[in-house]
């Protein structure tokens, strides 16, 4: 027997409901579980308990991110070579003077007068504009996580893994990420460790330098001795050679010939 659409009748959802306390639970303990576990873990390292101590760590998807760019930078590629060709074009169909040479491009005027060309191109920019800012957001967004953000190191990784078999809090298909041990970046209070309370080593050692070089004039004024003066110029100029040669960022300043120049001077 058939049944006639109009006699169906359709209920409307009705949304899940939810009991504020399931009976039974106990509202003045403390239960963490699954996902709350871990976040709560990982949140002890910055509270410094070092009791079974995880350090927070991601993925950077640093291939996913590659191809994102990849992608996106091709896209802006071919918009560009599209823009190229409506320039030409426009170029070419444009009116000149009785000299031969173009007017004098109006934006206002291709906006108001202009054909099917000046409109194709204007919606062109719009296109432009909008991928020019995603590229430049992923691009700036992952060249600042990797240079502000370390890599994990193998103990770390180790420990996080061991604590995730031990206490089990999500599945472990969930936790394959700790496997990828060359993409996983840590998250930490302190920062990089090539930057340190905002300094980089390049500012440093700009700051430390000119402070060791005009060290031996302010010692003159207090050792009048010539041999006392002279002891203060061999200890200042080993000092001076071992911050250069310790410091990459120096020696990428000048050559070791630059410097010796600098030095007999």
């Amino acid at each position: 027997m058939l049944i006639r659409s109009s006699q169906v009748q359709y209920s409307p959802m009705q949304p899940p409901h939810y009991q504020a306390r399931p009976p039974g639970s106990d509202a003045s303990k403390t239960t963490m579980v699954g996902y709350e576990l871990v976040a709560d873990k990982l949140s002890q390292h910055s509270r410094k308990i070092q009791e079974e101590a995880v350090v927070p760590m991601y993925r950077k998807f640093e291939t996913l991110n590659h191809r994102v760019l990849l992608h996106l930078q091709d896209e802006i590629a071919e918009l560009e070579e599209e823009l190229r060709y409506l320039d030409e074009c426009i170029a070419q169909c444009s009116p000149r003077d009785h000299a031969g040479r173009h007017h004098p491009a109006s934006r206002r005027g291709d906006a108001r007068y202009g054909g099917e060309l000046h409109y194709r191109r204007t919606e062109l920019l719009g296109r432009i504009y909008l991928k020019l800012g995603q590229y430049n957001t992923a691009l700036t967004s992952f060249n600042s996580m990797v240079k502000t953000l370390d890599p994990a190191n193998a103990e770390d990784v180790q420990a996080y893994r061991s604590w995730m078999e031990k206490r089990t809090p999500v599945d472990h298909t969930e936790t394959r990420f700790l496997e990828h041990n060359h993409d996983l970046l840590t998250v930490s209070e302190g920062g990089s460790a090539s930057t340190v309370s905002g300094v980089t080593p390049r500012q440093s050692g700009a700051i430390w330098l000119p402070l060791v070089l005009v060290l031996p004039l302010m010692v003159f004024a207090i050792v009048p001795g010539l041999l006392g003066r002279l002891v203060i110029l061999t200890l200042t100029g080993a000092v001076t050679m071992k911050l250069i040669a310790t410091t990459k960022e120096l020696m990428d300043m000048m050559t070791a010939r630059e410097w010796a120049g600098c030095f007999s001077v």
